[in-house]
């Protein structure tokens, strides 16, 4: 195994005959375009996989299921990820992204047609609704393959923040859109809906995805594989995620129970959750611009939990009306812009062969983190009897992420192929 210092082996020189690298890439039209086409595509996964979050009620009466069975056909996503996570990432970094993705794309394709010709029946729904989990890690874990394939290191954080900029604007809208379809089509009209949005998304992604040649002889062994899991800045980035994506989806599951002591209906809750999410998206355009250019990835996120850490208390306890949702729109602007910064934070971990395993290891945890803070939550306000205190979990958890991030140094912008295989 190489150790924490050794490079890789030097790549031989091609001699005069052979035909250089560059001369083998495909010409795409605008690598601008590519990130588009994949965007567009990781959007409409989340935006399927939300489908179902906000009408659970609807649900039940539709298909006459338990509450437990309407709220699975959302909480299989984060459970189907971690299972799959580490696979995803081993066959993206063998094959590609191009291959892997494309079939991926096309199996959410066909599990948004399966709900929609099942709209009647909530198992063919279930099966519909388990073949977008199945695809959501194989499309989600290639974000650092596609970006570091066509943009150089130091533009990293800022693609990812545009990617993952739209992938929050996705969320916001498959968590808000599925009640007005309902009320205008239907419950089988609202899934017809999802089938066309998830066609073009599809489409699109095929005409303009595009990989560079994949340099076989750079290709590490499962011994340097298992590395990762000795790669203490990447557990620091993990943990880090874990905590971050646990606090989202602790906030965005129980912030209306939270806040209906305080006189706020569910309504207003919705409207405080997307200004929560609108903060996102814009700091995650601005802050991984201003990362980048800076070349500091620990100055930003060490901002993003301190904000986290002071704005969370007056969100849940304090504010009212106006300031509520400044308070909301701030907390998603450093907060949520932290995501984008962890995954680039990541790519600069390990060896570009490496990417889409070490994504892998950040969003498996990072959905696990979802899970046991919403249950952990969930605990607290059986134990207390009242969902008030369950915020603190929240407030006490995004401190601690504090520790962590200070543990995550800032790396000079090397080389990729001098990059080591471990750290």
């Amino acid at each position: 195994m190489l150790s924490s210092t050794d490079p890789i082996a030097p790549i031989n020189q091609p001699s005069i005959n052979e035909p250089q690298i560059d001369e083998l890439r495909p010409k795409p039209l605008n690598k601008w375009l590519i990130i588009a086409g994949f965007s567009v595509l990781l959007g409409v996964n989340q935006f399927l996989w939300l489908t179902f979050a906000t009408i659970v009620i609807s649900t039940q009466a539709h298909f006459g299921v338990s509450e437990f069975l309407a709220n699975l056909l959302t909480l299989m996503f984060p459970i189907v990820f971690v299972l799959l996570a580490i696979h995803s990432g081993k066959i993206l970094d063998n094959m590609g992204y191009k291959k892997v993705v494309s079939c991926a794309a096309l199996l959410m394709l066909g599990g948004a047609v399966v709900r929609w010709l099942g709209a009647e029946h909530y198992w063919v729904v279930f099966i519909g609704q388990l073949l977008i989990a199945i695809a959501q890690p194989y499309i989600t874990n290639a974000i650092n393959q596609v970006t570091a394939d066509w943009f150089d290191k130091s533009q990293i954080a800022t693609v990812t923040g545009v990617i993952m900029g739209g992938m929050f604007l996705a969320t916001a809208l498959g968590a808000f859109a599925s009640p007005p379809l309902i009320a205008a089509l239907g419950f089988s009209g609202m899934l017809l809906i999802n089938v066309v949005v998830t066609a073009i998304a599809v489409a699109g992604f095929l005409l303009v995805i595009a990989e560079k040649p994949r340099q076989h002889h750079l290709a590490i062994s499962l011994r340097e594989v298992e590395s990762l899991l000795h790669n203490k800045r990447l557990w620091m980035i993990s943990i880090t995620i874990f905590i971050a994506m646990g606090y989202f989806n602790g906030l965005s599951n129980w912030i209306a129970p939270i806040l209906a002591p305080r006189g706020v209906d569910e309504a207003t809750a919705g409207v405080i959750t997307a200004m929560l999410i609108l903060g996102g998206i814009l700091g995650a355009l601005v802050i991984p611009l201003l990362s980048d250019k800076l070349q500091k990835r620990r100055l930003f996120l060490l901002i993003a939990t301190v904000v986290g850490a002071i704005a969370t208390y007056p969100l849940l306890y304090m504010t009212s009306g106006i300031s509520t949702l400044v308070v909301s729109f701030i907390l998603g602007f450093f907060l949520l812009a932290g995501y984008p910064l962890l995954i680039a934070a990541a790519e600069d971990t390990v060896h570009p062969t490496q990417a889409a395993k070490a994504v892998a290891m950040l969003m498996m945890l990072g959905n696990l983190g979802g899970v046991v803070m919403v249950l952990t939550m969930q605990a607290v306000k059986g134990v207390t009897n009242s969902w008030p205190p369950a915020g603190w979990v929240l407030i006490i958890a995004v401190a601690c992420a504090i520790f962590f991030v200070l543990q995550i140094k800032d790396r000079p912008t090397n080389n990729p192929i001098n990059r080591p295989l471990e750290q």
